[in-house]
């Protein structure tokens, strides 16, 4: 199966063999959390984050550069503190150009910038059997206090569940933005600029740094398995249930039509720049997202037990997330590939 690797083999492979145990290391790879911590002994933690070097080329390589930055900072995010410093190890293709690469590079360099993170080191070389979109590994890190860092642990009953601007962000921008003549004509024309401006909304580094500054337990984004798999980490990593109420998550128009277009289901699609933030002033923090335009509800609370209840119903992890799939079909059969 193409994606992340499943639980299983993280749980048998990954997690029991991570070379030497340290206990200054508060938060170590788990699922369910974007960040690994070590404790400074100060007052104060470092948060970590790696993710490939994302680059889609079709999409320009400075607009390309900006999601492979925000995937990165949007991770680390969800620890509540911001990062501030990059490693970057870039695998070039041959046939990438140095004017290729220094577009690319000043792409990455501004988005960083813009977020307030330095690069501090790195390696770049060209490769053969590199291509793209993955061209090497992306490690962000940032410093603050151990006293406001945002953990699955300090979630309690009670506690409110907030989402912010939907389910299928992702999908949809990255169908739109990579397949545009294939939507135009079966989208109105307000739609097609919806779901194409909804390719920078596929960070949501600005969503939890705006609830790191109201109250925070938890956050967790919702990339690959999209919203339901996000809330069904985040009740594994909290050992809490989670209540949630179907008709509160916001919805895009966009969205529920690109979605309905594909035949996936918007809930279990990948979904970078949806938080799922665990708080407990749910309303303080989606009055402060909305102020700063960013859609967001009180969706469902935590409760006694475990696992993932909507509407009354339990849900599980999803198998498989559709997203990808259909990328493949509708890149193969263009229009044909469409449900309606």
């Amino acid at each position: 199966m193409l994606g992340k690797i499943g639980k299983n083999t993280f749980d048998k492979i990954i997690y029991p063999n991570l070379g030497e145990r340290r206990n200054e290391v508060i938060v170590p790879p788990m699922n369910g959390v974007d960040v690994g911590v070590v404790d400074l002994m100060d007052g104060r933690v470092l948060v970590t984050k790696t993710d490939p070097v994302f680059i889609v080329k079709e999409y320009g390589l400075r607009k390309a550069a900006w999601f492979a930055v925000h995937i990165l900072a949007s991770d680390l995010m969800t620890s509540g503190i911001s990062p501030q410093y990059a490693l970057i190890d870039l695998n070039l293709p041959p046939s990438m150009t140095d004017q290729e690469f220094e577009e690319m590079w000043k792409g990455i360099s501004d988005s960083l910038k813009e977020i307030g993170v330095m690069v501090i080191g790195g390696h770049t070389g060209r490769y053969e059997g590199v291509n793209y979109p993955m061209l090497g590994g992306f490690t962000m890190l940032g410093i603050g206090e151990k006293k406001k860092l945002a953990n699955p642990s300090k979630v309690e009953v009670g506690d409110q569940v907030v989402v912010t601007k939907g389910p299928a962000i992702e999908a949809t921008a990255l169908l739109v933005n990579t397949f545009p003549t294939v939507f135009q004509d079966e989208l109105d024309n307000d739609v097609m600029k919806e779901a194409l401006d909804m390719y920078w909304k596929m960070s949501c580094w600005k969503d939890g740094l705006i609830a790191s500054n109201v109250s925070v337990k938890a956050m967790h984004d919702a990339t690959e398995g999209g919203l339901w798999n996000a809330l069904v980490e985040m009740s594994e990593a909290s050992g809490k249930g989670i209540e949630v109420r179907k008709s509160e998550i916001p919805m895009p128009r966009a969205v529920k039509e690109v979605t309905s277009l594909v035949g996936i289901d918007p809930y279990i699609s990948i979904s970078e720049g949806t938080m799922v933030i665990i708080t407990s002033d749910g309303d303080g923090v989606v009055s402060s997202l909305r102020k700063e335009g960013i859609e967001a509800g009180v969706v469902g609370k935590v409760v006694e037990g475990d696992g993932v209840e909507v509407d009354g119903k339990k849900i599980g992890r999803p198998d498989h997330d559709p997203f990808w799939v259909a990328f493949s079909e509708i890149g193969i059969k263009g229009k044909s590939a469409l449900k309606s």
